[in-house]
């Protein structure tokens, strides 16, 4: 048995979802940017404002920035760090006063950013600001799973997307973007992990395949079964 921290979009929780029996969950993070991650928590949201369920609580994890906190509590008891960047597809917002936020559409629907009385940015995916951003945050995630002794039990899941299911139906495409597009987009952030010692985990493009009977639906980044028995495989838990 394995203990888990993930950190990231879907791709790592499906593959989780299917090896859960057999292993533990010691904490998931989801829906925050590692710009977010790396901000300092924001003070002046409301969250009285949000409900008790999981995207407040994923909403709330964001604003206050938790991942790091959350790294250092778990890590001594961390088998497996899995995490995917597909939640910087999202962009961020820079807040005035220099604290940044996730574009996440659980926080869009929570109606909780309009009632706050300051001005915001949005930074999108793929520019060069955003890139620059994160990379500087990418750094800080390196150096903080070094220091707990987990980075050699880290890997990244380079997911690469698709507009094509296995059925040969398309995909519905997030906020209109082409798979050709968002991969070459997510292509140098995925370098520059590796280039930082990320060891990475690449389902092949042949199987980086959509399904149109995945549980949460067709999606560009929700995948056939085959998809994540690579990556159960690739950890030695097949």
């Amino acid at each position: 048995m394995k203990n888990f921290f993930i950190y990231g979009g879907c791709v790592s929780r499906d593959t989780y979802e299917l090896i859960k029996e057999q292993n533990s969950l010691a904490h998931y993070v989801a829906r925050q940017s590692l710009i977010s991650a790396t901000s300092k928590p924001e003070k002046r949201i409301n969250l009285n404002l949000l409900s008790d369920n999981f995207n407040s609580r994923m909403i709330k994890g964001d604003i206050q920035s938790s991942l790091f906190n959350k790294i250092n509590q778990y890590s001594s008891n961390v088998d497996i760090f899995l995490f995917d960047i597909l939640s910087e597809r999202l962009g961020t917002y820079r807040l005035s006063g220099g604290t940044y936020i996730t574009n996440s559409t659980e926080l869009a629907n929570s109606g909780i950013l309009p009632k706050s009385d300051f001005s915001k940015t949005l930074i999108r995916f793929g520019s060069e600001r955003h890139f620059s951003t994160w990379s500087k945050s990418a750094e800080q995630l390196r150096d903080l799973l070094q220091s707990n002794d987990i980075l050699k039990k880290s890997y990244l899941i380079k997911a690469n997307w698709t507009d094509f299911t296995i059925q040969g139906t398309t995909t519905p495409r997030f906020r209109g973007i082409e798979s050709e597009k968002a991969n070459e987009l997510y292509e140098r952030y995925y370098d520059f992990l590796v280039q930082l010692g990320f060891r990475t985990i690449e389902p092949g493009p042949e199987i980086a395949q959509s399904d149109e009977n995945h549980k949460w639906g067709p999606s560009q980044y929700h995948y056939q079964s085959e998809f994540y028995n690579k990556i159960i495989e690739e950890l030695g838990l097949s």
